[in-house]
């Protein structure tokens, strides 16, 4: 009988990766299973996350243009607000989604991830900034560098500049697939899991089953493996 159950409850919970299973405890002592999210989910609720962000951020500047503000106009005050915008925009992007979204942004709600306490208890605000803002250095600020390298007329140790920015950013992206818990640089500041949290789907209702069909079924699952003796009566 406790076999069947198992079966029936791993059927309803889908295929699991041995590997992705981790147990939390809550702060009243109750162990819960989690599943930690993959890398690819990871990576691709990421890029939905920053290719939202770039649409955002374009759709600004051209509000920006159409009001009348322009480069030509404000000189490097315009670029200066530009990467303002761009900072406080994929900073508070990621953080403002987990805050009210309860570990969630658009790109993780696509694939049904959340972010959550390692320790079991809430997601805390401070966690979940201190995690955002290692994303800084792990992507954004190296990225950044790169991009505007050139235009900078640099020489002479730009190439070893590119290189090291390269492996500095290549460390910290792979970071995920060096440790069984597949956490970033941000979760480990941060303290967090990023793992599945797809909808839950729940069985038919037996009461829209036909009368005697929903009968049958509710007899057979009280009577199924249920065997008592008069000595298991008596006791």
């Amino acid at each position: 009988m406790a076999a069947t159950a198992s079966a029936r409850i791993g059927a309803m919970l889908g295929a699991v990766d041995p590997a992705a299973r981790r147990m939390i405890s809550t702060p009243e002592g109750v162990l819960l299973p989690v599943d930690l999210a993959s890398r690819g989910e990871r990576a691709a609720a990421f890029l939905i996350d920053l290719f939202t962000i770039i649409v955002s951020f374009v759709c600004i500047v051209l509000v920006l243009v159409l009001v009348g503000i322009s480069g030509a106009e404000m000189g490097a005050w315009f670029w200066i607000v530009l990467l303002l915008v761009f900072f406080f925009l994929r900073n508070f992007y990621f953080a403002a989604f987990e805050l009210a979204w309860r570990g969630m942004t658009p790109g993780k709600r696509v694939f049904g991830l959340r972010v959550i306490d390692r320790g079991g208890g809430t997601l805390r605000a401070d966690a979940i900034f201190a995690r955002n803002l290692m994303r800084e250095v792990e992507v954004f600020i190296p990225a950044m560098i790169l991009m505007i390298g050139p235009f900078m007329g640099g020489e002479g140790g730009g190439v070893w500049l590119y290189l090291m920015l390269l492996g500095w950013m290549g460390v910290l992206t792979l970071l995920p697939l060096f440790n069984k818990d597949r956490l970033r640089a941000g979760d480990l500041i941060g303290g967090t899991w990023v793992i599945l949290a797809p909808k839950a789907v729940l069985l038919p209702d037996v009461a829209a089953m036909p009368a005697a069909a929903s009968a049958n079924a509710a007899v057979d699952a009280l009577v199924d493996g249920l065997r008592f003796s008069r000595q298991h009566l008596s006791v």
